[in-house]
């Protein structure tokens, strides 16, 4: 049985790399049964007992087929790494296995381990870490455990599994030592920038492109984008007004149309702030989550980033990007003016103009609902109201009925009338060109949810959202056409459950306090703790002098009661015997000597009483009498000491039973 145990526990290790490769949602699908078919295909014939061990060259063969079919792809080195590993863990799982092919298993694990840990940061993935400790400490027992119990006599004993969680716990504990200790090292590698990354285009999030004709619903996205940490003391539940200028984060300025696809204009304006304007500064941390495109969400009235990172460039469509792309997450403090909503361009070229009312011929529908809408001659701002208006009564989809249209837009504003802020702000954007008023279409995120648990705003990529600017009298003005309630509602952006807010909180702090502890919170925590050393005081009174004396008595007493079996006289007979001690102990309500009993007549009538252990225990009272008798030998030790592990939890059958009633003749 406990052979059959042990084969199983090597399964254990390479089952939960497959599980904390999942949970990393770096793979596609196909991937990942790639990497659980082998070890599915070696549950089976572990269950059902094949041999195949007399066909492993085909099966290696295949595993080199498989490894050369695999790189012929040309998905890269390593993913083809990944997949190989997993397909030899299998191979040397269903394969006849000694020690030494344990040993390779588990190494295997080991590596794959190691390549899925270095691509995520995530608090979840403590808890896949401890649950591989545990597997590969319990692997790791049962190959030392078994060759010293192959050694001993008798029934086989188990491996001590109960202490495997208090190793591993341990092991926790010295590593946070060093963790608060040593000096940070962080490698900044994440598999999802590598190749045979799982990308889903169709889940919503911020985009530096807007394409009406991609087809297809959007799914929702909960990953986070941006965490929003106001200054000590803030609480903007009880003062709403800190927000201002949070409400739209902007990404990046859409202002090239070609069809149905809008993209960076070619010339990055320059902003300025309106003379006379009070100065309302905000500032807080916002830790920015990895994007594809490297795009920094901030708000409009911005004044200053902190700290000033050579990393942060300006890109195209007046967007602030990382110079290269960022594996894990950075905190930057961004301070803007809450009371300039409104970006200042107060000289526009003809040509500037021209280019920002400029329609093709497949938007003329946008054009028909533009009259049809506001018909008559409005001046900008009023016309802009009027077709807010109008798109808000249209309805919010992520189901993006119109996309499979041979044209997208029409479909949207004279059939269905349903869509998702892409459809609004394209629409409204294209409306406003066809009467004059230069537009474009800007990506970033709506402000999210308030996580009280944690004191920050999380900005998930559910936010994403698309909005338009039009230029009136020297400014940009913002108008958002998508009907805000019933989107809101469709990304289920808000809402947030209480375990949802304290797991997402506790994200925040594994973050801030494990992910990017740095050397300057290690001379913080030292500064306070080395202040707290100087400032204690000694302040326990000591306790009176028969109070000591009694404690004293006391422990005394405790320990003279704990070790009493050694102050006891040693009993004529087999107790005489120094190596017999552990034996008697663990004998000594069961079976213990009877009176006038030699150490030789004790052993066979133990002998009697389980025929199983008799041939070992005359064997034992052989290299008993030898050491009695002048031959000092240490093998009586180790024999009795063996044999008093088989006896320590056997318990004397019924005085009915026949064999408690036999005696030695």
């Amino acid at each position: 049985m406990a052979v059959k145990r042990g084969r199983w526990i090597d399964h254990l290790p390479l089952w939960i790399v497959l599980g904390a490769t999942v949970s990393t949602g770096f793979y596609e699908t196909w991937e990942l049964a790639i990497m659980a078919l082998p070890l599915l295909v070696a549950v089976g014939v572990e269950g059902l007992r094949w041999d195949v061990g007399r066909h492993h060259r085909w099966l290696e063969i295949g595993a080199l087929l498989f490894f050369l079919g695999d790189l012929a792809l040309g998905r890269g080195l390593y993913p083809v790494a990944i997949h190989t590993l997993f397909l030899l863990a299998g191979l040397r799982l269903i394969l006849p296995r000694e020690p030494t092919q344990r040993r390779q298993l588990l190494l295997i694990g080991f590596l794959l381990f190691l390549t899925t840990a270095i691509g995520t940061t995530d608090i979840a993935f403590l808890v896949w870490t401890l649950a591989w400790a545990c597997a590969a400490t319990l692997s790791l027992l049962q190959l030392t455990w078994e060759p010293s119990a192959n050694l001993r006599r008798g029934s086989r004993s188990l491996p001590p599994y109960a202490l495997v969680p208090g190793w591993v716990g341990a092991a926790l504990l010295f590593g946070a030592g060093f963790f608060l200790l040593l000096p940070r090292l962080s490698l900044g590698l994440r598999t999802g920038l590598l190749p045979s990354v799982s990308r889903t285009l169709s889940r919503a999030g911020l985009g530096d492109r807007l394409d009406l004709s991609s087809g297809g619903p959007i799914e929702p996205n909960p990953e986070v984008a941006v965490r929003i940490a106001p200054p000590p003391g803030i609480d903007p539940i009880r003062d709403p007004g800190w927000t201002w200028g949070l409400e739209l984060l902007r990404g990046i300025t859409l202002e090239a149309v070609q069809g149905q696809r809008w993209e960076p204009g070619v010339v990055t304006p320059s902003y300025a702030v309106a003379p006379g304007w009070t100065a309302i500064t905000r500032r807080a941390e916002f830790l920015f989550s990895p994007n594809p495109q490297g795009l920094l969400a901030l708000p409009s009235g911005l004044v200053r980033l902190e700290p000033a990172d050579p990393m942060i460039i300006r890109g195209s469509g007046a967007s602030y990007r990382w110079r290269y792309l960022r594996a894990r997450t950075v905190p930057v403090t961004v301070t803007w003016n809450a009371a300039q909503p409104q970006l200042l361009e107060p000289r526009m070229s003809a040509g500037r103009a021209e280019f920002l009312t400029r329609l093709e011929p497949g938007h003329e529908a946008a054009r028909r609902a533009s009259f049809r809408f506001a018909p008559g001659i409005l001046p900008a701002p009023r016309l802009a109201q009027t077709l807010e208006t109008a798109l808000r009564g249209f309805s919010y989809s992520l189901d993006n009925p119109s996309g499979l249209a041979a044209n997208p837009l029409e479909d949207f504003l004279e059939r269905t009338q349903a869509g998702h802020c892409e459809y609004f702000a394209s629409a409204m954007a294209l409306m406003l060109r066809a009467r004059g008023v230069p537009a474009r279409v800007v990506n970033g995120y709506r402000l999210g949810p308030w996580i009280p648990e944690g004191g920050y705003f999380r900005v998930s990529q559910n936010e994403a959202h698309s909005w338009v600017e039009h230029w009136h009298e020297g400014r940009w003005w913002t108008s958002d056409p998508t009907p805000r309630g019933l989107a809101t509602a469709a990304m289920d952006g808000h809402g947030l459950r209480a375990y949802e807010r304290w797991l997402d909180a506790l994200r925040y702090r594994w973050d801030r306090y494990v992910v990017r502890f740095s050397d300057e919170d290690q001379q913080v925590g030292l500064t306070w703790l080395q202040g707290q050393m100087q400032g204690w005081e000694w302040r326990w009174k000591a306790p009176s002098k028969t109070a000591s004396w009694a404690l004293g008595l006391a422990v005394l007493a405790w320990l003279l009661w704990r070790n009493r079996a050694r102050w006891r006289p040693v009993p004529e007979g087999p107790g005489r015997i120094r190596a017999l001690r552990p034996l008697l102990a663990n004998t000594r309500k069961s079976a213990p000597p009877g009176p006038g009993d030699t150490a030789r007549a004790w052993l066979l009538r133990l002998g009697h009483l389980r025929p199983e252990r008799l041939e070992a225990l005359q064997r034992l009272a052989d290299e008993v009498d030898t050491q009695a008798y002048g031959q000092k030998d240490t093998s009586a030790f180790a024999l009795a000491k063996a044999e008093a592990i088989v006896w320590r939890d056997w318990k004397p059958l019924p005085p009915t039973s026949p064999q408690t009633s036999q005696r030695p003749s």
